[in-house]
Order: structure tokens, then C-alpha cells, then sequence
């Protein structure tokens, strides 16, 4: 009897662990299957987007248009959330990794903790998609009446007396990076004023409170095309297409030249690869619509960034920030 009662818990245990052991194996093919399918029918509600930029500015411009196409691709929407500076940053960095929260970044994220902002990094984050282009549209602009009708004429007129020639620029990110490197071509300081964003860059222009600024020719170009403002050069190895008739640095003599900005996606880290991949692809798709391009054209003059695959723009992120260290201050 006692031999009966002990074969029946030995083969009670026996079941016991198989059965538990073709549950887990049950688990781990449910999470593979979970986690594919997370990324094929992506998305399934709407994608909650932080611009770390002001509403109506470059960023959250090409932000809007980029949405009614993903609407159009994907039945979603984005929810765009203009949540300025560091604190863009730090909010996607905390939010959920359910695949639904990301922030389309510039400059910043690149060198915050070179800089000290902040304690973490650009890798800290899922890489979606590094959006660049070979041409910089960053430039120095001045009011139609300015007596500087060259980029030499007004560089020489800083040099001979840095006090009478005021730049404006924002003392953080792209704009106080490139005015850094090109002083350290020049061999020479340059009077600067930090005077906010790239709207407040026009508005301290065109109300005259400094001589030149620093800024894009996306939003110089409906001054110019007013009649208030002139672009001098821009920062490029080549002309901008969209200024074909604004020189570079360069071709005046001057040898300088300065990377893109990109628009950078990334996500919380954890968030799944699988998503990550899907919105890539996504954004890719976009970029190759035809009449995407055209609107980018027409109603941001500008050009489509390519946007490479998630392991390309990796390698394109590590490339970005090893260009812009030198210049970014402690």
C-alpha cells in the first residue's frame, strides 16, 4: 500500500514538472508571437509625438505636415505635444515603452550631457530614425537695408570693431555651436546677443536690435521674400536648393562649413525594437511619397531628409555628435 501511495506522488510530480515546463514554452512562443505582432499592425491608436520646439516654429511645422501623411498611411494621428527644451527630453525619457510615445528631437539631445543639461544621452533612448541632409540651411541673414551686402563686408566690419556689429543668436544648441566654430575659423571674436528662439531671431532683426542673426532660410525666407531681410551665406559645402542663389561661406573665401541639423525620432528605452523598426519604415514610406515631397517644397521650402534604417541612423547619430563636441560648452 505504502509503495502504491509513493509511486502516485512520484508520478504526480513527474506530470507536475512537464506540465510546467510546456507552459513556459507555451509563454515564450506567446511572447514572440506579442512581440512581432507588435510591430506588424502598428499602430492601433494614436501616436503621442513630443516637439522639444514652439508651436509654429521649423520643427513643429514639418512635425504637422508629416502627420496628415501618417494619417493618410496609417488611419492614426499623431498627438503633438510642444513641450520646449530639456523638458521634452526628460518626459519621453520617463514615458511608458507601450510603443505609443516618441519625440521627433534636433540638436539637443546630442549634446546635454556633454554640456552638463542633463545625465543622459541620445543612446539612452530607442533609435527610430536619424533625418539629415547633405545640405545646411543654417545662415546669416540681415535686414534689406543693412550696409553689409556681403558676408566678407560684414565679418570685416566685426572684426575692426566687435562692438558695432551685433549677432544674434540663442546661446544654447545649433545656432551658438556653428557662430562658435565659425569664430574659431575667423581667429576672432564676434559681439553676440542671445536673443531667444528662431521667431524671436526674426523679430530682434527686423526690430533692430542686433545686425545680423543666426538662424534658418526656412524661416528667414518669408522676410526675404517681404523685402525686410537679406541671407548673406549659408553653412554648407554646397548651396541650399531652395537658395540656389545664396552663396556658401566657402565660395566667399571664407573656409567654413558646419553639419546639418537633423530631426531625430527616438523613443523611451524598452520600447519594443519591433515598433521601433515599423515606424522607420513608416517614415521612409512617407519620404518617398511624390506629394509629400512637393509639400515640403512648397509649404516649408525646404527638402525631404532621408531618413536610413534604424541601424544606419545609429551610426548617423554617432557620427553627428563626435562632429559636434568640439564645440559644445561645459
Amino acid at each position: 500500500m505504502k509503495r502504491t501511495i509513493a509511486l502516485i506522488l512520484v508520478l504526480l510530480m513527474v506530470f507536475t514538472v512537464f506540465a510546467a515546463c510546456g507552459s513556459k514554452t507555451e509563454t515564450k512562443t506567446e511572447t514572440k508571437t506579442e512581440t512581432k505582432s507588435a510591430g506588424a499592425d502598428w499602430p492601433k491608436q494614436p501616436v503621442n509625438v513630443v516637439c522639444p520646439a514652439a508651436a509654429g516654429g521649423g520643427t513643429d511645422n514639418a512635425l504637422r505636415l508629416q502627420n496628415e501623411y501618417f494619417v493618410k498611411k496609417t488611419g492614426q494621428s499623431f498627438v503633438i505635444d510642444n513641450i520646449t527644451g530639456i523638458a521634452g527630453y526628460e518626459k519621453t525619457y520617463q514615458a511608458n515603452t507601450d510603443g505609443y510615445n516618441f519625440i521627433c528631437g534636433t540638436t539637443t539631445i546630442f549634446t546635454s550631457e556633454l554640456d552638463g543639461t542633463l545625465t543622459y544621452d541620445w543612446d539612452d533612448y530607442e533609435m527610430v530614425g536619424f533625418a539629415s541632409t547633405p545640405y545646411n540651411f543654417n545662415c546669416v541673414a540681415v535686414r534689406a537695408d543693412s550696409p553689409y551686402q556681403t558676408i566678407n563686408e560684414l565679418l570685416d566690419a566685426a572684426k575692426a570693431n566687435p562692438s558695432s556689429v551685433t549677432g544674434g543668436i540663442t546661446m544654447t544648441g545649433q545656432p551658438l555651436m556653428i557662430t562658435s566654430a565659425l569664430q574659431k575659423v575667423l581667429g576672432y571674436e564676434l559681439y553676440l546677443a542671445d536673443v531667444g528662439n528662431a521667431g524671436e531671431r526674426n523679430a530682434a532683426l527686423l526690430g533692430g536690435h542686433v545686425d545680423w542673426i543666426m538662424n534658418n532660410t526656412s524661416s528667414c525666407d518669408p522676410y526675404v521674400k517681404s523685402g525686410d531681410f537679406r541671407i548673406l551665406a549659408v553653412c554648407g559645402d554646397e548651396r541650399y536648393p531652395m537658395n540656389p542663389d545664396v552663396p556658401t561661406f566657402k565660395e566667399m573665401g571664407i573656409d567654413f562649413s558646419f553639419p546639418s541639423q537633423p530631426m531625430v525620432w527616438l523613443a523611451p528605452k524598452g520600447t519594443p525594437k519591433e515598433v521601433c523598426e515599423a515606424f522607420n519604415k513608416i517614415l521612409r514610406e512617407i519620404n518617398d511619397d511624390p506629394n509629400y515631397q512637393n509639400d515640403v517644397k512648397t509649404k516649408l521650402n525646404s527638402i525631404v531628409n532621408d531618413i536610413p534604417t534604424v541601424e544606419e541612423s545609429i551610426k548617423k547619430a554617432e557620427e553627428y555628435k563626435a562632429a559636434l563636441a568640439p564645440y559644445v560648452k561645459k
